[in-house]
C-alpha cells in the first residue's frame, strides 16, 4: 500500500519532476525492461524542455542494473562505449 504523505511527484521521489535548469550536459541510459523505464524516458523528455544539452537512450530489454552486463552482454558494452564516447565529446577530452 502506498503511504499517502509520499508523492511521487515530489521531485525527492523522481529527478525527472525537478526544475532542471541549469544542469550541465546530461546522458541518460536506462533499461526498457525495468519498473523505472518511465522516469528515464520523463527525464529525457524534461531534460529537453529544460533545454539542457542532453541524450537519452533506452536498452531495449535492458534491466534495472543492466551496466552490470559489461563484457558479457554485447548491447551494454556498446552503450557503455556510447557513454564514453559522449563523455569524450562534452568533456573535450
Amino acid at each position: 500500500m502506498q503511504d499517502p504523505t509520499i508523492d511521487p511527484a515530489d521531485p525527492r521521489v523522481s529527478i525527472a519532476n525537478a526544475d532542471l535548469t541549469g544542469l550541465p550536459p546530461t546522458l541518460v541510459h536506462y533499461g526498457e525492461y525495468e519498473i523505472l523505464a518511465d522516469d528515464g524516458a520523463e527525464l529525457g523528455r524534461r531534460l529537453s524542455d529544460f533545454k539542457v544539452t542532453s541524450e537519452t537512450h533506452g536498452l531495449p530489454e535492458g534491466q534495472h542494473s543492466f551496466i552490470m552486463g559489461a563484457g558479457r552482454v554485447p548491447e551494454v558494452n556498446e552503450a557503455i562505449g556510447q557513454m564514453g564516447q559522449w563523455l569524450r565529446t562534452h568533456l573535450g577530452a
